[in-house]
């Protein structure tokens, strides 16, 4: 069971503030956004583990290609992945609806949490974690040092969380457990 939010924009800025001119008056400055970054990602509640990806812009087009990325990280023995998701619009588009029922992601199974209740979607809590260590009080030159941040943190996040996987064959198909 995976569950799927996405985190952003994150922006790139430089602060503005007050400061001092020569003539001793006050001289104000304007903030200077210089790239937003909108991070995509999913906790897989089994194994404890978490998987990122930043985008330009946060559309159906993006939601589907991460899909598409999460759906390769997992081997094709398994049959059924569930992915709960709130009711953001991009996950409910036509055309996010219509790729997914054709056969490019036939094992995805999308589980729309009721309105109104992030609580109850385990990533939070992640992300929550991740703005405090990652985010705050940084100051980030561009996207690019927003999605290395972010890919740094997701890193050490599943080293430090990582589980011990044993394999059970039961019959035909295989049983994970984690340890």
């Amino acid at each position: 069971m995976l569950y799927e939010d996405e985190k952003g924009p994150i922006v790139a800025k430089t602060y503005g503030g007050t400061s001092w001119s020569f003539v001793q008056s006050k001289v104000s400055k304007a903030q200077k956004i210089n790239g937003l970054l909108n991070v995509f990602g999913v906790y897989d509640y089994t194994n404890n583990q978490m998987w990122t990806h930043g985008y330009q812009r946060k559309t159906g087009k993006q939601f589907l290609d991460f899909v598409k990325r999460v759906d390769q990280k997992y081997d094709s023995g398994i049959k059924q992945i569930f992915l709960v998701l709130d009711n953001a619009s991009i996950h409910k588009s036509n055309k996010v609806k219509q790729t997914i029922a054709k056969c490019h992601l036939p094992r995805m199974h999308l589980v729309f949490l009721p309105t109104r209740s992030p609580e109850l979607n385990l990533i939070e809590v992640r992300w929550l974690w991740m703005q405090r260590q990652a985010i705050n009080n940084s100051t980030f030159q561009n996207e690019h040092y927003i999605g290395k941040a972010v890919s740094d943190w997701t890193i050490n996040y599943n080293k430090k969380h990582a589980c011990k996987t044993s394999i059970i064959s039961l019959q035909e198909e295989s049983t994970y457990m984690f340890t």
